[in-house]
């Protein structure tokens, strides 16, 4: 399928060019730009939209050991009427080049608008630089549009074709268009739904077309080590199979030295690497940046990587760590002595080096690396005294934990806890059980993290008072503050608060004042002013980073649970730039995920939807940040109509314990409402009491008036209740609509709005309706329509039957277009064949991709192409 994101204004442009060359003013393009940057997709697409209104002719240059002659000349003649075709040729054949441009021109001549295409120039003949540079001359006179693409990376100043570009530069009309790689926000939209990480794809595809399709084609393990697309690594070899072997062995050692390397360093490690250089520059294969080279995809790396036999590549990393070796050894050579070690297989060089990297990664704030350096430190460290693996293990688990590798920081504090255990040290053992409780809690675990934070007090209480016995107060206050009980969460801070006093700990009192406003916040939806305030003291004060993102999540989530909009737009903004910041990643996607639920309520469903992935697709993170975007990837798709929706519900459910209301009480009113729009109300009313069950034994007005919308269904007649205090959900459900809708559009929250509308008369029904079809909420639109119905004393009429049957809703002519856009057809042959205009083609693909789920043209034929499969077996 081709990739045309970002390609609008270069289709324009020639476009353009083409037009001008019909009125006999000849144009030329140079189109360059990167191999796999889609070069060949644009043309194809221009090719498309000339419908017949220009005599194409299309060549190719070819990668040949021996070029044919006038290769894409030759092409062209299967192109050309019979006649035509055979005088050119026997021109051709006859070597008469003084002829042969004769009757060119002459062809050119005949009255007919040409548009001539040749592919890959880079790899040109002779005989076809020399006609390119004749045609330049003259084409400002002919009727005549002359596309030539080819690679840029691969020009060097001694090419030929560079010398022939020089040559034309000054008397030729030429457009020169650069395509770029795809943008991060490309890479967006691609990804979407892909189960791949799309800032994960950018960063090591560099936007690169065809490794981001091939990646996305393969699936999100394509981007771990050691499985690349075949696909993928053939491109990288092929490239290196055309260099000298100096040339190779020179990008091996480059790739064992990592994405950068100085020539200095890259010449220690490959003795004639550095005059070998340029050659691989020349080639495109490596590239200049600084002082340094490199490659210009890490996905190329990781290909010539694969390519190394295992032996040749542990001498080069063996190389490569005595060099780094020598002293003075600068800070920034630390963690890549430890990775060469251990690639070496220096045990002894790994428990050197890799601790004191990850030292210096943590006090970089780069977590993340801390935690794989200090993972990498315990899987040599064998016979090191348990005192010191201890300290690597916690301080594993904390910089695990940072980073949102709350299953890895898990591990690591139990055989910690059992270390210190082990090593009679009490005040280690409470401190580790308190911080496994904390990660426990993150982990949906709620009962086992309540034992493990009351064990840790147990051990701590009779020391007497100490900074871990307070920490693990705060953290039991925090377990019951995220349980709704507010008087044991009220006991543990006060008890903070007269100890942070004896300490002197700012950090402890924060921590409590801001346990205590989130129960005043979950419970009344009070206190907002307080939690804030506590928040942004936590972000300035020294030292507790850590807790300022925590209670940015916090305060994000509240916003989310409690449809503060406007509330939740500030701070899901702030505190995920914070995290970033610091380096913060696990707080960051509660953030991230918080403001993918805001977005849903605003009714911006694609921000939304891209959010939600972000977080669902980062690897290893922990069940607490994934539970807003799998309810909001699971209610958008439920109200467009959409599959799959409750596996996305059945992982949120499971992300908590049974009673664990501030966890899953939203995700039973997304039980609720999915089911309702699928028509099912006995199963919308019995998946919304279920939550009830949690929500009556606590406070909670947002989260229990939700459940109550459901177990009421809009539309219904009003009911009394003794809920309190009043919401948006309330006012739904005692009859008052429009104060609903009113308050619902104050907090800007349109869908809400119109689903308060549906409980009103025609004329609120009727505007409900236009505001679900102008969200794209098919199956809202459905209830709407049944509500009008009713109101209006009529019955329903269903969709055609085999509409119906089809799991998502599509039409025969649907149907007929996905199967055509399985086998790579265009817009434009698609309506040849099936005899429509392109006009009617764009709306049903459109319709295709809003009933699938899908983003764009490629996913929709690979999500055709499976069904297809799946259909024949």
């Amino acid at each position: 399928m081709q990739i045309l994101l970002e390609r609008d204004a270069v289709l324009a442009v020639m476009e353009g060019l083409a037009r001008q060359a019909a009125r006999g003013d000849g144009q030329m393009v140079l189109l360059r730009g990167e191999a796999g940057v889609g070069k060949s997709a644009a043309l194809r697409r221009f090719l498309d939209s000339l419908a017949n209104r220009a005599q194409v002719l299309l060549g190719w240059c070819d990668p040949l050991s021996a070029p044919r002659p006038l290769g894409p000349l030759i092409d062209m003649l299967a192109q050309l009427p019979n006649g035509q075709a055979a005088e050119l040729g026997a021109t051709i054949d006859a070597g008469d080049n003084k002829s042969l441009y004769a009757r060119l021109l002459e062809l050119f001549g005949d009255g007919h608008r040409w548009v001539c295409v040749i592919e890959d120039a880079h790899w040109a003949d002779r005989a076809t630089l020399d006609l390119l540079r004749f045609i330049a001359r003259r084409i400002s006179s002919l009727p005549v549009l002359v596309v030539v693409s080819y690679r840029d990376d691969e020009l060097g100043p001694e090419h030929p074709l560079a010398v022939v570009l020089g040559d034309m530069s000054t008397h030729a009309p030429l457009t020169r268009i650069r395509l770029s790689p795809l943008s991060a926000e490309a890479v967006d939209v691609l990804a979407g739904g892909s189960g791949v990480n799309a800032e994960q794809l950018h960063r090591f595809t560099g936007g690169n077309p065809f490794y981001v399709t091939e990646i996305l084609a393969a699936g999100a393990d394509a981007l771990s080590v050691g499985t690349l697309p075949r696909s993928v690594a053939e491109a990288v070899w092929g490239r290196l199979a055309r260099l000298s072997v100096p040339a190779r062995e020179a990008v091996e050692a480059a790739a064992v030295c990592g994405p950068r390397a100085d020539p200095h360093f890259l010449e220690e490690v490959c003795p004639g690497a550095a005059a070998a250089l340029s050659e691989c520059l020349r080639a495109g294969v490596l590239v200049a940046t600084g002082e340094s080279v490199g490659f210009r995809h890490e996905l190329a790396r990781r290909a010539t990587l694969e390519q190394i036999p295992d032996y040749e590549r542990r001498v080069l990393h063996r190389r490569a760590l005595a060099a780094l070796a020598q002293p003075p050894i600068a800070p920034e050579t630390l963690a890549p002595l430890a990775l060469h070690a251990e690639q070496s297989g220096d045990d002894y060089a790994v428990v050197c080096y890799a601790p004191a990297a990850a030292e210096r990664a943590a006090a970089l704030k780069a977590h993340s690396d801390a935690a794989e350096l200090y993972a990498l430190a315990l899987r040599h460290a064998g016979t090191t005294p348990d005192r010191q693996k201890v300290l690597w293990l916690e301080q594993h688990a904390f910089a695990s934990y940072l980073c949102g590798h709350v299953d890895a920081a898990a591990q690591s504090w139990c055989e910690a806890i059992a270390l210190r255990h082990r090593l009679g040290d009490r005040v280690g053992e409470g401190n580790d059980l308190r911080c496994l409780s904390h990660v426990l809690f993150q982990l949906g675990r709620t009962s086992a993290a309540t034992e493990a934070g009351q064990t840790s007090l147990r051990l701590l209480e009779p020391l007497g008072p100490t900074p871990q016995l307070a920490w693990s107060l705060v953290s039991l206050a925090q377990l019951a503050a995220c349980r709704y009980d507010d008087p044991l969460a009220m006991k543990y801070t006060a008890r903070v608060n007269a100890m942070a006093e004896q300490l002197g700990d700012p950090g402890v009192k924060v921590a409590a004042r801001a346990h205590a406003a989130v129960v005043t916040v979950l419970g009344t939806d009070n206190g907002w002013g307080e939690l804030e305030a506590v928040w942004r003291d936590a972000m300035s004060a020294e030292g507790t980073a850590e807790l300022g993102g925590l209670a940015g999540g916090f305060i994000c989530w509240a916003a989310a649970a409690h449809a503060d909009v406007h509330r939740a737009e500030r701070y899901v903004s702030e505190s995920a730039t914070f995290c970033r910041a610091h380096q913060l990643d696990t707080f960051e996607m509660l953030a991230v995920g918080a403001g993918a639920r805001i977005d849903a309520y605003r009714g911006e469903w694609v921000r939304a939807a891209a959010a939600a992935e972000n977080v669902l697709t980062r690897p290893g993170l922990s069940p607490l940040p994934r539970i807003w975007p799998l309810i909001t990837v699971a209610i958008l798709r439920a109200r467009r109509g959409q599959q799959p929706v409750m596996p996305l519900l059945d992982e949120a459910l499971a992300s908590g314990e049974p009673d664990d209301l501030l966890r899953i009480g939203a995700v039973w009113a997304a039980r609720a409402e999915a089911a309702w729009l699928a028509g099912d109300d006995h199963a919308a009313r019995a998946e919304a009491e279920k939550g009830l069950e949690i929500t009556r034994a606590h406070l909670d007005p947002w989260l229990g008036g939700h459940l109550l919308r459901w177990t009421h269904l809009p539309g219904s007649p009003p009911a009394a209740t003794t809920a309190s205090p009043v919401t948006p959900y309330l006012m739904e459900i005692t009859g008052d609509w429009q104060a609903a809708a009113e308050a619902w559009t104050r907090r800007g929250c349109p869908y809400d709005a119109a689903i308060a509308q549906l409980g009103g008369d025609i004329p609120a029904v009727e505007a409900a309706l236009g505001t679900f079809r102008q969200l794209g909420a098919r199956a809202a639109v459905d209830r709407a329509r049944q509500r009008l119905a009713t109101l209006r004393g009529r019955s329903v009429y269903g969709r055609r039957a085999d509409t119906r049957a089809d799991p998502h809703g599509l039409t025969r002519r649907e149907r007929e277009i996905r199967e055509l856009l399985a086998c790579g057809h265009s817009d434009a042959d698609i309506a040849n064949s099936l005899f429509i205009s392109q006009r009617t083609v764009n709306n049903h693909v459109r319709a295709i991709l809003s009933k699938l789920g899908v983003h764009n043209r490629t996913q929709a034929a690979t999500y055709a192409c499976q069904h297809l499969t799946e259909r024949q077996h």
